[in-house]
């Protein structure tokens, strides 16, 4: 039996077969485009926009930082709200006039209990509630916390899955710092302000 007349035997009712080779080939793109949206956060590319009112009311947005190295930052009241005191405050207080904005994202907790462990371990640093987990699917946030390191032209530099140290936080914040002065210095010796 040739190889034609085995595949012609195959796809007897042609239009199921031509539906079922359709399909394949349907689902073989939809896999291999899956990690293709534009809007995604990806380490190197622009970070896609966050922006909202703070749980104080403030309107707080990527937009509004820019120019300044930022951590994102993503957490819920279970598993890392002590992570924010621990880590990521004293981070942002010994940092903020070097150029350092912090932007926390709360997931899945209400209003009421995020304003209370803000007061309660006394944060300053500005605290988002994505509600409808908008944010974290932009940043394919699947684990907390997750904090990106966002340069001050609005590209994602790092990405930080788990529990992370202040001084390792405070070491990635530092380099993007120090590369954001560097090119200022560069900038200002080429064209003599």
């Amino acid at each position: 039996m040739g190889r034609g007349r085995r595949f012609r035997g195959f796809c007897r009712a042609r239009p199921r077969c031509v539906f079922l080779l359709l399909l394949l080939t349907v689902f073989t793109l939809l896999a291999f485009c899956a990690g293709c949206d534009s809007n995604v956060a990806k380490v190197g590319a622009p970070a896609p926009p966050v922006s909202g009112k703070d749980i104080h009311g403030a309107s707080l947005s990527l937009a509004a930082v820019r120019g300044k190295v930022v951590v994102l930052y993503f957490w819920t009241n279970s598993c890392c709200g002590g992570s924010l005191k621990e880590s990521l405050e004293p981070v942002f207080q010994r940092n903020k006039d070097k150029g350092l904005a912090v932007i926390a994202v709360n997931e899945y907790n209400a209003p009421k209990e995020v304003a209370s462990l803000a007061a309660k371990d006394r944060l300053s640093l500005p605290i988002l509630l994505d509600s409808d987990s908008t944010w974290a699917r932009d940043y394919l946030v699947f684990a907390y916390p997750t904090a990106f390191i966002i340069d001050h032209n609005g590209i994602v530099r790092q990405r930080v899955l788990g529990q992370v140290s202040a001084a390792k936080l405070e070491q990635l914040v530092l380099k993007q710092l120090e590369i954001h002065q560097k090119s200022e210095t560069e900038y200002e010796k080429t064209h003599h302000r």
